[in-house]
């Protein structure tokens, strides 16, 4: 009874602390071979892939390049990263990684300091 307590207990705390992170990576078909070649080595979000000729007019017209990397944060972007002139996204994973730290753990910041 204690275990099954203890592991309500602890996953409670883990859905509570949990940040919905999502990193969207959209290009275009013609451009696959510039994809982002570090995205699979970012931790802490769901990454979802997908082409620009498949988005509905509205996301297509705010897209200026491709690729693009958008970190959203309970479904609202926080952070976007695009393509330069060669079409590729020149960004160390570092640079991506860092950014979704401090979206993961602003929360956490900010209800230790309120308490």
């Amino acid at each position: 009874m204690r275990k099954l307590i203890a592991l309500i207990v602890f996953f409670a705390f883990v859905t509570s602390n949990a940040q919905d992170l999502t990193i969207i990576h959209i290009n275009a078909k013609w451009n696959v071979k510039n994809n982002y070649k570090y995205i699979d080595e970012l931790n802490g979000v769901k990454i979802q892939y997908g082409f620009l000729e498949d988005q509905s007019p509205s996301i297509k017209q705010n897209i200026k390049a491709v690729p693009t990397i958008i970190l959203m944060k309970s479904g609202r972007p926080v952070h976007i990263w695009n393509a330069d002139i060669s079409f590729k996204i020149k960004l160390a994973p570092g640079e991506i990684q860092d950014v979704i730290n401090q979206h993961r753990f602003a929360n956490r910041r900010a209800s230790t300091i309120a308490e």
